[in-house]
C-alpha cells in the first residue's frame, strides 16, 4: 500500500458536512518559540518502547521515573505515563529499553460544527425500484446505495450477516431504532475518558451515529437502510462527541481493542495531515507547532497498532480527508491514518444535481469537490456525497437523536459505504485475512476513471454487488 514518509504537522479534520480545510490554511507557517511549545496542550506521554510488547522491567521502571502510569497498550509496548517533571522526556529516554516519549496531544480529528437536518422529502415507496431498500421511507434519498449496485447485493443474498464492524469515532447513539438489532452494546467501549461509547441525549447530529448509519442502518421498514444492513456494529468511541478531538493513544488503543476482539473490519472516518510547515489544533481550538521528532514517534505508535490490528485478521478502512490536495509529490506529508501501511484508504466521490424523479439517472462518479487525491495515497473510492449545487448530492444517514436523520457530506460518508461493502464480502465468504479482502474489493470495484491506478479514484469505485458475485 502507502509507504512512509518523514514529515512534520498540519492538521486537517475529515468528513462532517460538506466541509474541508482551505489550502492557504494548510501551508501557513506559524513561529513557536520554546516558551508556546511549553505551553501546549498536553497532559500526557506516550512511551513506546524498543518492543513492540511492553515488558515488565519497563512498566517497573516507569513506576519511578517521576510519572504516574495512566493507562497500558501492552500489545504494541506503550504506556501512557502522566507526569509534572519537566524533565520527563530526557530522563526517561536514558532507560535503553526506550525508544521514544511524546507528548500525548489530544487534537481534532473531526470537526465539530452545525449540520443539516432535511427530512421533508415524502415519497411514496411505489416509486421506487424494488429491492429491499424499498421498505425503508427514507430509501429513496440513498442515492449512494444505487451508485455501489447495493440493492442487487441484497437481492442476491448478501446483507452482511456474520461480519463485525467495528466504528472508531465519536460514539453511536445506543437507542437508536436503526441500531436495535446490531449493535453489540456489550462489546462496544469507550477510550475517551468520561465518555461511555454511546452518545448523550439529543447529541444531534453526531458524527459515529451518521457513519453508523451508512454501514448497518436495520432494515425495519423505517429511516434508511446500511449497506451492510445485518452486520454486527460495535462502536468503539476515540473522539469526543462534544469536541470531535481525541488524544493520539486513544486512536490506537481503539485499533488494538478492535484486533483483540476479533473485529472484521475497523472503519475510521477521521484522519490528521501532517506536514514541515503545519500546526496542531488542541480540543480547545488552539493552535501550536511540535518538533519533527515528535512526528516520526507518533507516526511509529500509530503505525504499530495498525499492523497489530492488520496481522489480526483486521480490514481497516479510513477516509482519505476533505483537504481537496494533491496528495502526490508532497514528499514532507502524512496522513494518519491513511498514508500508513496497512490501511485503505478511500477518496469521496458524488453526483451533480441528482433528484430522485427529475434527474435519477446522473453521473454519480464525480471526485467530490473538497476529497483529497492522489494515485500514492487513495485505494479506493465510494459516494461521499458533496453540496455545491444540491443538499440532495449529500449522504443521508442516521443522527443521533429520536427518530433523527440527516445529510453530510465528505470523505467520512465515503469510507463507511467501503467498510460496508468489505462486510459484505465477509459475511459471504467468512473469515478472511485482510489482504484477500483488499484484493477482492479491488478486484470488484468499477473502473470509472479507466484501468490502472487514477488520481481521483485509485483502483476504483466500490461496488457491493460485484464485490459478492465476483
Amino acid at each position: 500500500m502507502k509507504n512512509l514518509k518523514k514529515m512534520a504537522l498540519s492538521l486537517c479534520a475529515m468528513g462532517v458536512l460538506f466541509t474541508s480545510c482551505e489550502k492557504d490554511e494548510i501551508n501557513e507557517t506559524v513561529e513557536v518559540d520554546a516558551v508556546q511549545l511549553e505551553e501546549a496542550p498536553f497532559k500526557n506521554y506516550m512511551v513506546i518502547s524498543k518492543s513492540t510488547e511492553l515488558t515488565k522491567s519497563v512498566e517497573n521502571y516507569l513506576k519511578t521515573s517521576g510519572g504516574k502510569i495512566v493507562s497500558t497498550i501492552p500489545e504494541i509496548g506503550i504506556a501512557i505515563v502522566n507526569s509534572k517533571d519537566a524533565n520527563f522526556i530526557q530522563n526517561t529516554l536514558k532507560n535503553k529499553e526506550i525508544v521514544s516519549v511524546v507528548p500525548d496531544y489530544e487534537i481534532k480529528w473531526i470537526p465539530s460544527q452545525a449540520e443539516n437536518e432535511l427530512t421533508s422529502m415524502d415519497v411514496s415507496i411505489e416509486a421506487l425500484t424494488p429491492s429491499p431498500g424499498t421498505t425503508e421511507g427514507a430509501y429513496i434519498r440513498l442515492w449512494g446505495m444505487d451508485a455501489i449496485d447495493a440493492p442487487e447485493a441484497w437481492n442476491a443474498g448478501y446483507t452482511g450477516k456474520g461480519a463485525s464492524v467495528f466504528v472508531l469515532d465519536s460514539g453511536i447513539d445506543r437507542d437508536n431504532v436503526e441500531f436495535s438489532q446490531n449493535l453489540n452494546k456489550d462489546l462496544s467501549a469507550s477510550f475517551v475518558p468520561g465518555e461511555p461509547y454511546y452518545t448523550s441525549p439529543g447529541r444531534f447530529p453526531n458524527h459515529g451515529t451518521h457513519v453508523a448509519g451508512t454501514i448497518a442502518a436495520n432494515k425495519n421498514n423505517f429511516g434508511v437502510i446500511g449497506v451492510a444492513y445485518e452486520a454486527e456494529l460495535v462502536a468503539v468511541k476515540v473522539l469526543s462527541e462534544f469536541t470531535g478531538s481525541g488524544a493520539f493513544s486513544s486512536i490506537n488503543a481503539g485499533i488494538v481493542y478492535a484486533g483483540n476482539n476479533k473485529a472484521d473490519v475497523v472503519n475510521m472516518s477521521l484522519g490528521a495531515t501532517f506536514n514541515k510547515n503545519g500546526k496542531l489544533t488542541d480540543a480547545d481550538g488552539n493552535e501550536f507547532k511540535i518538533p519533527a521528532k515528535f512526528i516520526q514517534e507518533i507516526v511509529l505508535a500509530q503505525q504499530r497498532a495498525i499492523d497489530y490490528a492488520y496481522k489480526n485478521g483486521v480490514t481497516l478502512i479510513a477516509s482519505a480527508g476533505n483537504d481537496g490536495m494533491n496528495y502526490d509529490g508532497n514528499g514532507s506529508t502524512i496522513k494518519l491514518p491513511g498514508s500508513l501501511n496497512n490501511v485503505i484508504t478511500i477518496s469521496a466521490t458524488a453526483p451533480e444535481g441528482w433528484h430522485p424523479f427529475s434527474n435519477p439517472n446522473t453521473n454519480f462518479d464525480i471526485p467530490a469537490s473538497y476529497t483529497t487525491y492522489g494515485k500514492s495515497l487513495i485505494d479506493l473510492a465510494a459516494p461521499g456525497g458533496d453540496g455545491d449545487v444540491s443538499v440532495l448530492d449529500m449522504i443521508f444517514s442516521v443522527a443521533s437523536g429520536e427518530d433523527a436523520f440527516n445529510y453530510n457530506a465528505g470523505t467520512s460518508m465515503a469510507s463507511p459505504h467501503a467498510a460496508g461493502v468489505a462486510a459484505l464480502i465477509i459475511g459471504k465468504y467468512g473469515k478472511m485475512s485482510p489482504h484477500e479482502v483488499e484484493k477482492l474489493l479491488i478486484r470488484s470495484s468499477d473502473q470509472v476513471d479507466g484501468n490502472g491506478q487514477s488520481l481521483f479514484f485509485g483502483k476504483g469505485r466500490v461496488n457491493a454487488f460485484r464485490a459478492v458475485t465476483e
